[in-house]
């Protein structure tokens, strides 16, 4: 379906943008801090446009679009809907209070046009009205621009009980232990096209939380099939939160994979002297 196709259908099917209500950066990491804090069961699903190609049965960056069962499943995954579930979407514009400070196209910021797009392709997946969409990249803009902020959230979430670590196999283990604690379970994942090995990496993650029955968190840094693993453990497990890390992660490891790590220069060794000398993290 065309971009044009897809406007008009959005504008018949929805009689105001009024409904959707955009929460930034600071409302994101507060409303998880809360959930975990009040030990609920609930899900952070990072829908950005690779996750919406991928429903619409087309590829994205580090997933290859290769059978109609990824894009069932990541259907699957948009249409979860609980309370406590956080649902995202780039909707980094003034029109629907999504532009923070220092936002600029490469860096997070996108048109009207662009976020109305989006909207067009992920309403019909949606599940149900569209009202509260969260930030995707509030953990990186927070690393960027509100270090203290980042700082104080992944100090919180050290102090919670991470119990796996589910990432890209060539994180190094001393960064993942740094950030979760020594005593986190690692599940490697490959590099690219993490949906090739789904079903292994799900079992690692159901071995691991059959032998957790108190309340836990899993931590996913595996693209977009992440969200689809998150869809898998959402439906079988209670008493667990999913936190969807980002490409934060990528930027501390030093990898450019992000438009936004090379054009804010973002130096991981001041954010680590940061997180020193704040926090007392290490």
């Amino acid at each position: 379906m065309c971009k044009k196709t897809l406007l008009i259908t959005f504008l018949l099917v929805s009689n105001c943008y009024s409904d959707i209500q955009f929460h930034g950066t600071k409302e994101t990491l507060e409303t998880i801090a809360t959930i975990i804090k009040n030990k609920k069961s609930g899900c952070y699903l990072r829908f950005g446009d690779g996750d919406l190609n991928l429903a619409h049965g087309q590829g994205e960056l580090y997933q290859p679009f290769n059978s109609g069962v990824i894009k069932q499943e990541m259907r699957e995954a948009f249409v979860l809907n609980d309370e406590n579930i956080l649902k995202t979407l780039p909707l980094y514009c003034k029109e629907f209070n999504g532009l923070e400070p220092h936002m600029f196209p490469g860096n997070h910021e996108v048109s009207y046009e662009q976020a109305q797009y989006f909207i067009a392709r992920a309403q019909p997946l949606w599940g149900a009205e569209m009202t509260d969409v969260y930030s995707h990249v509030a953990l990186s803009y927070a690393a960027q621009y509100e270090s203290d902020l980042c700082i104080q959230f992944l100090r919180f979430l050290k102090s919670q009980n991470c119990i796996a670590f589910v990432g890209n196999t060539n994180i190094p283990h001393e960064l993942i232990t740094l950030l979760f604690g020594e005593t986190i379970s690692i599940i490697p994942t490959p590099a690219r096209n993490s949906f090739s090995a789904i079903d292994q990496i799900q079992g690692a993650c159901q071995e691991v939380l059959r032998n957790h029955d108190e309340y836990k968190i899993i931590i996913l840094s595996m693209g977009c099939s992440g969200r689809i693993l998150a869809k898998r453990l959402w439906k079988e497990f209670n008493n667990v939160f999913i936190f969807d890390f980002g490409s934060l992660m990528d930027a501390l490891c030093g990898w450019n994979t992000r438009a936004w790590i090379e054009l804010t220069n973002f130096d991981r060794e001041i954010f680590f002297e940061k997180l020193k000398q704040k926090t007392e993290f290490f």
